[in-house]
């Protein structure tokens, strides 16, 4: 194993203890909390490893501040927050969670997010509550959908999409979805095209992830096929769908809600985000609800997942 490095840890705020002493067995561990890109630099200037999480998006004026870096792990199967090409190509190494499929089969908050929000948007919790907190009690301004007998389509059968399938079938629906791949699952029907899906469903799931082919994938000629009384959900990531597009779509109401984990824009927009039109649409009492990606983070999981990439890590170093 190579000589003391260091190590910084960004976001550390609950950050797995035992991923914490694995570090440290291979160097000076820094913990940061630190919110913009200047502090995050001034840190980074003679280390050896960054462990990130979303906060900040790894630029290629990050990288270039950092000329030691060797290594950035990060505890996602998205890479977006990374510019990995550029980072790679000086050498370094990008450590995360992709392609780890046998592993990330154990993990469920993505799939439990995704249901939490397909019940809030069902259910008008989000704005039910909003109603109570202004001091009303108004039970039939939110009357909602039940779950039985509904048709989801998922976009998308990978680990995610099979999760929230399981799902579906204790809750009593009828399950379809569409993936490029040739995958076949029982008690789900499959679709040869995207577009005959989302005519079907009632709701639709995206679970695809972000590569350039799949950019606004959700496109017009797609969103326009969804039901006027179907929901949309995304836990994906937000450049897979074209929000502006949808946009128009909630405002003419011919899309009864959306709920989505995830932002096109968010991690370079994250600090101004006023301007963003599904922000505004949720704020002016459509049935838009958004989560600030929120789905993978709970305590067990980013426990799991930071100690798993740390041995990752441990693996790459020990063949080198």
């Amino acid at each position: 194993m190579i000589g003391k490095m260091k190590i910084v840890v960004t976001e550390s705020q609950d950050f797995s203890e035992q991923a914490l002493v694995l570090l440290s067995e291979i160097g000076t561990v820094i913990l940061l909390d630190v919110q913009d890109e200047n502090s995050l630099q001034d840190c980074l200037k003679d280390a050896d490893i960054l462990f990130v999480r979303l906060r900040f998006h790894i630029s290629v004026k990050i990288i270039d501040s950092a000329p030691q870096l060797k290594y950035i792990l990060t505890a996602t199967t998205g890479l977006d927050h990374i510019d990995v090409d550029y980072f790679e190509s000086n050498g370094g190494k990008v450590i995360s969670l992709k392609g780890e499929y046998d592993f990330l089969s154990s993990i469920p908050s993505t799939a439990e997010h995704t249901w939490g929000l397909i019940l809030s948007l069902m259910r008008n919790v989000t704005r039910a509550f909003d109603d109570v907190k202004n001091g009303f009690w108004r039970r039939d301004l939110f009357k909602g959908n039940n779950l039985k007998g509904k048709k989801i389509g998922l976009l998308g059968l990978g680990r995610v999409g099979s999760q929230v399938a399981n799902y579906a079938e204790v809750f009593g629906m009828e399950i379809g979805f569409y993936d490029h791949e040739n995958i076949k699952k029982a008690n789900c029907k499959s679709f040869d095209n995207p577009k005959e899906m989302f005519s079907w469903a009632d709701i639709i799931s995206i679970h695809i992830p972000l590569k350039v082919e799949n950019i606004h994938f959700v496109n017009g000629e797609l969103l326009d096929q969804i039901k006027s009384n179907a929901f949309l959900i995304n836990t994906s990531r937000g450049a897979v769908v074209d929000e502006l597009y949808l946009c128009q779509l909630i405002e003419k109401k011919t899309i009864k809600g959306y709920a989505s984990d995830v932002l096109e824009n968010e991690i370079i927009s994250k600090n101004n985000l006023e301007n963003e039109k599904l922000i505004m649409l949720a704020k002016e009492n459509y049935n838009v609800i958004l989560t600030p990606h929120i789905a993978g983070a709970t305590y067990e999981s980013m426990e799991m997942t930071e100690e798993f990439v740390v041995r990752k890590l441990f693996k790459m170093i020990n063949r080198n």
